[in-house]
């Protein structure tokens, strides 16, 4: 079965419960292959989350993974995957892939994970490849370095990196339930807001963190943002929009609405903000070439949008 949501998200939620699940991660690559470095699949005997890229390679890793599920005394170690012909692709290369047996003992750095997700922070976990002992965790500055193999050959620097992009999504309504739900299956870390509680969904994941407010909360909010302005009133998004501007720390600044709008808008932002910050509101929202107004249509194209920024995603390996 496969469950929805990234390879942390279910671990954290499975693991508990379950005991023993496998982490398989990719830690090198040669050639044309179907994921970056870092990506990971999670799985135990009847579920899996997450994708090394799906076809052969996962197949397999799958069931070398839970072959060690089954064996008591299972040490992390790494097995290279030659693709080709063989392997059902068409274009050659090699993965090494990494992996981990969890168990109970694994909770702690898979919370620690989860809330350097949510903070916007890289954890560095350093293992040793013929050990099922506990790994080390730190915190390192910056952006982090992926995963590297360290001067002693078994071992092995893995950083979880930081969202690359924080969101914070202000409106509850139709489209903004829709831009979330994308969102939420992202490496994303998403802040959304919206002054009616009962807006947020009752089975809204517990990755996203929701705020009941409006602009009172934005000394709050993080800086270097792409902020969503899509509430129920346009009132409430020109004060969004003001403040956000105001702040003038924004990565992305987007307005769901019409020219307009934004003409409207831009006239009564002169006396309080500077032109080229003006400038920078990007309305209508989403990417041209998607004319249709229903709110999953509109959310396609406005985290499309997002996904184009420059760094918001890791370059795109070559796939057979």
């Amino acid at each position: 079965m496969l469950l929805d949501g990234d390879w942390l998200t279910v671990l954290r939620r499975q693991l508990p419960q379950q005991g023993q699940a496998m982490l398989v991660t990719v830690v090198r690559s040669q050639g044309q292959v179907p994921r970056e470095t870092g990506a990971r699949l999670a799985l135990a005997d009847d579920w899996q989350a997450d994708s090394l890229g799906g076809g052969w390679l996962e197949q397999q890793a799958s069931m070398h993974a839970r072959r060690l599920l089954a064996e008591p005394q299972a040490v992390r170690h790494c097995e290279c995957f030659h693709l080709g012909p063989a392997g059902d692709y068409c274009c050659a290369g090699q993965v090494w892939l990494l992996f981990e047996k969890l168990g109970k003992q694994d909770e702690g750095w898979l919370e620690l994970a989860w809330q350097a997700r949510s903070q916007g922070r890289v954890l560095r976990r350093t293992l040793r490849l013929d050990s099922a002992l506990p790994i080390s965790c730190s915190w390192p500055a910056g952006k982090g370095e992926g995963v590297r193999w360290l001067a002693e050959p078994m071992l092995l620097q893995d950083d979880l990196a930081a969202p690359e992009l924080t969101v914070v999504l202000c409106g509850a309504g139709h489209v903004g339930r829709a831009v979330s739900r994308l969102l939420g299956e992202l490496p994303v870390r998403l802040l959304w807001l919206d002054s009616r509680p009962a807006m947020f969904p009752a089975d809204c994941p517990d990755h996203i963190t929701t705020l009941q407010g409006g602009v009172e909360l934005i000394s709050r909010l993080p800086a270097d943002a792409c902020w969503l302005v899509m509430t129920h009133s346009d009132v409430l998004d020109f004060c969004w929009v003001e403040q956000i501007l105001q702040r003038g720390d924004a990565r992305f600044v987007g307005l769901l609405g019409s020219h307009s709008k934004l003409a409207s808008f831009n006239l009564r932002l002169m006396g309080s903000s500077p032109l080229g910050q003006i400038a920078s509101i990007r309305c209508p929202l989403g990417i041209a070439g998607i004319d249709s107004r229903q709110p999953a249509a509109v959310a396609i194209a406005v985290v499309a949008q997002l996904l184009q920024l420059p760094g918001s995603a890791p370059p795109r390996p070559h796939s057979g």
